[in-house]
């Protein structure tokens, strides 16, 4: 628990939660405004700038549920490591792996507005990172992606329809071993996935790479509500890693919202 969720949780226990809201907002608003054109986001000895047009951007990099997820990740790298990012959205785990591997990130982002951020920060920190706007998944073709927030770095973008969905909008999908294969990519060592309850369809799109003994870490955020809707679970993903050889541990990121890690390492 963070000095913030500590801060809360005695504000609502005292009756001033509400009043705590509307202080933390003003401050979140005015350190907007100061910020300028970049925000500098720091995790451990690992830091780079990120583009923040837009007050949506500040905040989702501002507070970064997944913290200690991506400080574990970022210490586990190395130099040498193969690292994709699947589902990278405008680009948080990728720029910041890139300031810690030799070797050029892989990144694959379907959405077209955050692909475009990806790519400005990209530039921005002179990254070494090749970009693909597709989904990978097990199967080549096209598909409805799900929009729940018509907002630049929105994460909730799914090829799962839920009663949240705002509109749908047509991506590019591919089968990950295929198109590894076809586009002779280097074989990942490290691979971070959030795509909203598709995780199923990525690992068995990945069922040759991730078997290779090479490839030896995984970070998968589960959303256990949308697997459930896709007809599958964070048990069954869980079963998927551990029959490619990883001995996987769980970490939850935000309570009560069924949002969790699966962090799997040979």
């Amino acid at each position: 628990m963070t000095l913030s969720d500590v801060a809360v949780h005695l504000a609502s226990q005292a009756g001033v939660k509400p009043l705590l809201g509307t202080l933390y907002s003003r401050y979140r608003n005015f350190s907007y405004r100061i910020a300028g054109e970049t925000y500098a986001v720091t995790v451990g000895d690992v830091s780079t700038e990120f583009l923040i047009p837009t007050y949506n951007e500040f905040t989702d990099l501002w507070k970064i549920d997944e913290r200690p997820v991506l400080a574990d990740l970022l210490g586990e790298l190395r130099p040498d490591d193969v690292f994709y990012d699947i589902g990278a959205n405008i680009g948080l785990y990728a720029c910041l792996a890139s300031q810690v591997t030799d070797s050029p990130v892989i990144a694959f982002e379907p959405h077209p507005d955050n692909a475009e951020r990806l790519r400005q920060n990209m530039q921005h920190n002179r990254t070494d990172i090749s970009l693909f706007e597709h989904a990978l998944v097990d199967e080549n073709g096209e598909a409805e992606l799900s929009i729940t927030l018509e907002k630049v770095g929105s994460a909730g973008h799914s090829l799962v329809t839920t009663a949240n969905t705002h509109e749908t909008i047509t991506i590019s999908k591919r089968h990950g071993d295929e198109f590894i294969a076809d586009n002779q990519l280097p074989t990942p060592t490290a691979i971070k996935i959030d795509v909203e309850g598709t995780e199923g369809a990525v690992l068995n799109g990945l069922s040759t790479t991730l078997d290779q003994p090479s490839c030896r870490l995984v970070y998968c955020e589960v959303h256990g509500n949308r697997l459930e809707a896709n007809g599958h679970s964070v048990a069954g993903i869980r079963s998927q890693l551990e029959g490619h050889g990883f001995a996987v541990a769980e970490r939850v990121i935000r309570d009560g919202k069924g949002d969790t890690f699966l962090i799997g390492k040979k």
